[in-house]
């Protein structure tokens, strides 16, 4: 990739990664996730209806633009379910893996880009770090016992989203080259807006704007922005080597649980987070 789309990357992942920190520590992740959504869109509003009457947007990407706000839609809603039931440790590896998996092959056969064999070797290992990087073991798939439970966790429910996220990118790389990225964001986070009427009975989401408002400005604004990055990115580079290498902030994000969250780095952690980096540095090189 060029060099100012990986800088642009790795910044959409740091900002990213800073307002996942505050999702790990909400008690309860979807309305939190829903609420900063809904403030990044009321905060972006003027810019994108200015952007709204003074663009041209061509059919194809405003049908692929509603294919994306159709796709979040669908990801808010059963993220939420999963997030409510499961395991945030189990949920998040399996979902952003599997849809890191499924890019890179929809990028080659749907959109018939040319990968090198460096970057495919790159594309696994980040798969591999992330699900190493979560609470997730091999004897979670080996062990009858354990891999009855490990089904139990939410497995289904993460492969589903795992897809959903998938689908929503490749609909976002052909929207990209024919839309503001702010605009474009707007558009599709406005799916939150419409979940969050069917929340405000939550005492939790509610909570978020009449005592946590102020707090959700920064969050908000880097939710919106590290979103209208990737989409820029889009436009400019291949969705195998975008949409894999965000995946970076993966590695942001457990630095950051280490230092602000305390949690724990073990060696499996490590070691993923090392074969996310090695593996991010392949597909900006090559």
């Amino acid at each position: 990739m060029e060099l100012e789309i990986t800088l642009l990357i790795l910044f959409s992942a740091v900002i990213h990664s800073i307002w996942n920190i505050q999702l790990k520590k909400s008690n309860d992740p979807i309305t939190y996730i829903i609420a900063i959504a809904i403030v990044g869109w009321v905060i972006f509003t003027p810019y994108a209806i200015y952007r709204l009457f003074n663009s041209s947007i061509s059919t194809e990407t405003f049908l692929f633009t509603f294919s994306s706000f159709l796709i979040h839609f669908l990801y808010f809603l059963f993220l939420g379910r999963a997030y409510s039931k499961f395991e945030l440790s189990v949920v998040y590896p399996i979902a952003r893996g599997l849809s890191v998996c499924l890019i890179p092959i929809y990028g080659i056969l749907i959109l018939n880009e040319d990968m090198t064999f460096q970057a495919i070797a790159g594309c696994c290992l980040i798969i591999l770090g992330i699900i190493m990087t979560g609470s997730i073991s091999i004897g979670d798939v080996t062990n009858r016992d354990k891999r009855k439970l490990f089904i139990k966790g939410g497995v289904f429910s993460a492969i589903l989203i795992g897809i959903i996220i998938s689908l929503y990118s490749l609909a976002d790389k052909q929207a990209s080259s024919g839309i503001d990225p702010f605009l474009f964001v707007w558009i599709t986070d406005t799916s939150a807006v419409i979940l969050g009427i069917r929340f405000f009975r939550n005492s939790n989401f509610r909570k978020h704007f009449t005592k946590e408002n102020i707090r959700l400005i920064i969050p908000g604004v880097f939710q919106f922005s590290s979103y209208a990055i990737v989409i820029y990115a889009y436009s400019s580079t291949m969705l195998s080597y975008a949409g894999t290498f965000r995946e970076i902030g993966t590695v942001f994000g457990a630095i950051f649980a280490k230092i602000f969250l305390k949690e724990e780095f073990g060696r499996k952690k490590m070691l993923g987070i090392l074969l996310i980096v090695l593996g991010a540095f392949l597909i900006s090189i090559f």
